[in-house]
């Protein structure tokens, strides 16, 4: 098991926006690098302000929610963080996490 130091940072790459709203955000995503609830995303917003996102779901299916997914798997991801609703993804869009082995 590799220590947090070691672990690579979570990456992801945006398939889908599927909706956003006050401190919420859900996406279809396509991870790079495995990534697990609780992995937190430093954004900026559209007025460039930044936002801070926190992974708090992922769902493989509607189904199998889980707590990690790893590469090149799709998952469904809700972020939580005030500010959600400020930002505008569109595909092919890459976020990296913020904490390491989250």
């Amino acid at each position: 098991m590799m220590k947090a130091l070691e672990a690579p940072h979570p990456k992801i790459e945006i398939v889908q926006v599927d909706s956003a709203g006050s401190d919420l955000l859900a996406v279809v995503v396509r991870c790079l690098a495995t990534t697990q609830v609780g992995a937190r995303f430093r954004c900026v917003g559209r007025h460039g302000r930044p936002v801070d996102l926190a992974l708090a779901e992922i769902r493989r299916s509607p189904q199998a929610v889980v707590t990690e997914v790893d590469p090149p798997h799709g998952a469904h991801f809700v972020f939580t963080g005030a500010g959600a609703d400020d930002l505008q993804f569109k595909a092919g869009d890459v976020l990296r996490g913020i904490n390491p082995g989250a």
